[in-house]
């Protein structure tokens, strides 16, 4: 079996981390929007945060990334500050609220991926967490490369 065989069943496994992670977020208590859990645990995790760094983490749309931030702001759990730097762009932080519910909910999801891991060894969980946050990192290498590429080559049309 070569590496392309490998990959495709890692593909296949992948596709059901989706549905994981949706389980989880189901059986969390009530208490805050499910869609907003990520952008929580980032903003508590990184600080600070640029409406366009929250689009490019998630890889989504700016509108997409603007509406979770919106959704944050109703609940009381962020806020917008003026970027010192330049006027024209505004960071995103949690509010002292924010900053509690995200602690909140990561205990809760904690809790919940451990009840659905308990057979597991720590070994193993952290093994999985390990090259997961390898092949996190591969692909974001990989779209910086891409990301160069495409500009080199259209910086060479110019010519």
């Amino acid at each position: 079996m070569g590496p392309q065989d490998h990959c495709g069943e890692l593909l296949l496994q992948l596709s059901s981390t989706g549905s994981v992670i949706r389980a989880v977020k189901r059986e969390l208590r009530p208490g805050a929007p499910r869609g907003g859990f990520a952008l929580l645990g980032m903003l508590s995790r990184c600080g600070d945060l640029r409406v366009g760094e929250v689009a490019e983490l998630f890889e989504v749309d700016m509108s997409v990334a603007s509406r979770h931030v919106a959704d944050l702001e109703e609940h009381g759990w962020a806020e917008r500050t003026p970027n010192p730097h330049d006027r024209r762009s505004w960071y995103v932080r949690l509010t002292p609220a924010g900053e509690r519910m995200a602690q909140q909910r990561l205990a809760q999801a904690r809790e919940v991926l451990a009840d659905a891991l308990e057979d597991w060894s720590d070994a193993d969980i952290a093994a999985l967490t390990d090259l997961l946050a390898r092949l996190r990192t591969s692909f974001d290498a990989r779209r910086v490369r891409t990301s160069d590429l495409s500009r080199t080559a259209s910086g060479a049309k110019g010519l």
